[in-house]
């Protein structure tokens, strides 16, 4: 189930709830974010420039729900899902700021219109990143967002592979 709201121009995909019969779309959601993290911990221990973030769209998953029987029946987990969803999020605002250098640009306008809906409310510190990126609009030459983005790639990636790292059979 997905509903549609406008935010001047920028259509945005409120909440969507998984079932059964999206398991190969959120599979093939993983996989864009496990090749997401792996590019990002390998190549850039960090947030880069121009990182592989996949085909899914992480607007379908930022805020996504999932039936009972979704999580009960297919190995893909919701909170890797939006998590994912969160850094390939990061990861487009990290390229508007390496690219454009303005966060007033256009680009941003998806990014804003689910910051406005409150679609970030499972992670407040990104809301809270956020919020001040767009007050702030840094400058390529200022150091704030990339030192800011490292404690965010800590938690969701860096961790995730300690977590995996850390499970014995």
């Amino acid at each position: 189930m997905r509903l549609k709201y406008e935010l001047g121009t920028v259509a945005c995909a409120d909440m969507r709830t998984l079932t059964c019969h999206d398991h190969q779309e959120a599979l093939q959601a993983l996989r864009d974010i496990l090749v997401l993290y792996v590019e990002m911990a390998g190549s850039y221990a960090g947030f880069g420039h121009a990182v592989d973030t996949g085909t899914f769209d992480p607007y379908q998953y930022l805020d996504a729900e999932t039936e009972p029987s979704f999580e009960s029946s297919f190995p893909v987990d919701i909170d890797v899902l939006r998590q994912g969803a969160v850094m390939a999020i990061l990861c487009r605002l990290y390229d508007i700021w390496c690219d454009v250098e303005d966060f007033n640009d256009a680009s941003t306008s998806e990014i804003r219109a689910a910051l406005a809906h409150g679609r970030f409310w499972r992670f407040p510190e990104v809301e809270q990143l956020l919020t001040e990126a767009f007050e702030r609009n840094p400058s390529f030459d200022d150091p704030w967002l990339y030192e800011a983005l490292q404690p965010i790639y800590r938690t969701y990636v860096a961790d995730y592979f300690t977590t995996l790292g850390g499970k014995r059979a």
